[in-house]
């Protein structure tokens, strides 16, 4: 079946590099919706490899609880408070007036909140990227979630999360032809996470990712390429299929200089390392 492989190339020239008229704001931004349970390290860390790969502006949605958590860890984040749906409806309505992409899954929690919350982002904001939680929350009602996608938003499952969601392709056992198969059954652009991660847009073209280690094996990996993806979508110049194929790109770049001994902070640390190669490449 045929694919692209993932290269700089393709997505090199639409990259969005800081230049003198750049302000915080020029940079775009970008909502988190952060841990309600006891996971805040899932949103820590989708929200400083966010910042790290460059957007101007990163928002945590947090229940008062962990607010105190965010504050101390991370003061370069904006925080705001939603311990309720009702709350956090608001948040969103007010939110989508000035920012138009969203992240919700890292550390969200596999509940009727986080699935409630999913629906209402995707109805307010623009780009939407659907991670971890985001998706498991909807196992029991897969067709719901299904029937709200659309071209502008991303779903990154892994391999099991991406077969429940779509059990009726798991008599397909070729990933690129299942691949294919839901990302014209949901209109959406889907990123497979694996050895060989594959990225297809809403028609189905894809782009298979080879440059990886065994080493993003690791807990915490996805909510870092998550937070990379979202920083490229929010900054405007890039297409969801093009940020997902630069994210997936650095996120590799980053773990396999680092080595043996990964984990999920290594590959943040090393953000700064794969720009500077692919900006003089």
């Amino acid at each position: 079946m045929k694919y692209q492989k993932n290269t700089i190339k393709l997505w090199k020239n639409k990259f969005p590099w800081k230049n003198k008229a750049s302000h915080k704001y020029s940079r775009g931004r970008v909502l988190i919706f952060g841990s309600q349970t006891n996971m805040v390290g899932a949103t820590i860390l989708a929200a400083e490899a966010c910042l790290r790969v460059g957007v101007g502006s990163v928002k945590i949605v947090c229940n008062k609880k962990n607010l105190n958590i965010y504050l101390k860890r991370f003061p370069s984040v904006l925080k705001v408070v939603g311990n309720t749906f009702k709350e956090i409806k608001r948040i969103i309505r007010q939110e989508s007036i000035n920012c138009e992409v969203a992240l919700i899954g890292p550390g969200a929690g596999n509940n009727s909140l986080t699935r409630n919350t999913v629906l209402e982002v995707l109805k307010k904001f623009k780009f939407v990227i659907l991670d971890a939680d985001a998706l498991s929350s909807f196992e029991k009602s897969k067709e719901k979630l299904i029937k709200n996608l659309n071209y502008n938003t991303l779903i990154t499952p892994h391999r099991g999360e991406f077969f429940r969601i779509f059990k009726n392709l798991k008599k397909i056992k070729n990933d690129l032809a299942a691949i294919k198969q839901a990302s014209k059954i949901c209109k959406s652009n889907i990123l497979l996470k694996g050895n060989i991660t594959l990225i297809a847009d809403h028609k189905g073209n894809i782009i298979a990712n080879k440059n990886s280690t065994p080493e993003l094996a690791v807990i915490g990996s996805g909510d870092v390429l998550a937070g990379i993806i979202s920083s490229l979508i929010g900054s405007k110049k890039m297409s969801i299929k093009e940020a997902a194929a630069a994210g997936v790109w650095i996120h590799s770049y980053a773990a396999k200089k680092f080595g043996t001994g990964l984990i999920a902070e290594d590959i943040i640390k090393n953000i700064p390392l794969a720009l500077k190669y692919l900006k003089n490449a």
